[in-house]
């Protein structure tokens, strides 16, 4: 019997979101789903071609990371859907995927492990405070979203991606929506994802965003007196953390640029800000 006949569906469909600029990691990434399985979304790269692909979405511009990503959860109909960055290689068993989602029907959304060359995991793509125990499953309250996998039900449920973030920190924001409406994230240890190791360094603008972005997500979405401190604490963390003189001038014009425009607040509840601090990642870091 399947688990269609049992109402118990964990059909997986992924997404691989591409600008079009690196063909080969592409093709390598489309290759490494399941065959049948993959939607490839041009993200204003005009057409794309690679052989393992099932289907392509071509997007007229540039709509950035969560609105693509959201564009391509629409134009299917799976009900898990997969993320998989387009310089990203699946490693673990997809079917380990599914009887996540199979064995806890509040499973809303899982954190696939990120590996580099070496095997290694940096700390920041441990979806747990300081980068405690890469290799340890356990539930969460964050995923990456060039990894993972989420139950549609869930994301329409909670209204699906902030979409005007554009870059960054979409999947925070998202995490919090999922785990206040009584959804659970769990992070599988045991299925791997390689990705490039990259340094903090690389992106002007992804600090820009991120200063931005961190404070968008709070006006958005947290009660104000958590907000006032998830803004303060970020503001210091992120300008300590900044390499440069001119990331930290970056980071800093961002936070203030996240103020200016308009935000329709649709605050969790008291309830999900202690069901995200008994997880060990309350919603001021």
């Amino acid at each position: 019997m399947t688990d269609a006949e049992t109402g118990d569906d964990v059909r997986i469909g992924w997404v691989v979101l591409t600008m079009g600029d690196r063909p080969a990691a592409l093709d390598a990434a489309t290759a490494s789903l399941p065959s049948g399985s993959c939607l490839v979304v041009s993200n204003g790269a005009g057409p794309v071609t690679t052989g393992s692909a099932t289907a392509t979405l071509e997007l007229a511009e540039n709509v950035g990371i969560p609105a693509g990503r959201h564009a391509g959860l629409r134009h299917g109909s799976a009900p898990i859907v997969g993320f998989l960055d387009d310089d990203a290689v699946l490693l673990g068993d997809p079917d380990a995927i599914a009887a996540a989602f199979r064995a806890d029907p509040q499973l809303g959304a899982v954190a696939l492990r990120l590996v580099d060359e070496d095997g290694g995991t940096a700390r920041r793509h441990v979806p747990r405070l300081g980068g405690r125990d890469p290799d340890v499953s356990g539930d969460v309250a964050l995923f990456l979203g060039g990894a993972c996998a989420v139950r549609r039900t869930a994301y329409d449920q909670v209204g699906g991606y902030f979409t005007e973030l554009f870059y960054g920190h979409e999947e925070v924001e998202l995490c919090w929506r999922l785990v206040d409406a009584g959804w659970s994230v769990r992070y599988l240890a045991d299925v791997q994802v390689f990705h490039p190791r990259s340094t903090i360094e690389r992106h002007a603008d992804g600090w820009e965003s991120t200063g931005r972005n961190r404070v968008l997500i709070a006006r958005r979405t947290l009660p104000w007196p958590v907000a006032i401190v998830h803004v303060t604490v970020w503001l210091v963390l992120g300008l300590r953390r900044a390499p440069s003189a001119e990331l930290r001038r970056r980071y800093l014009a961002g936070w203030r640029n996240g103020w200016r425009p308009d935000v329709d607040r649709v605050p969790i509840s008291w309830r999900g800000v202690w069901r995200l601090t008994r997880l060990r990642r309350p919603p001021i870091v």
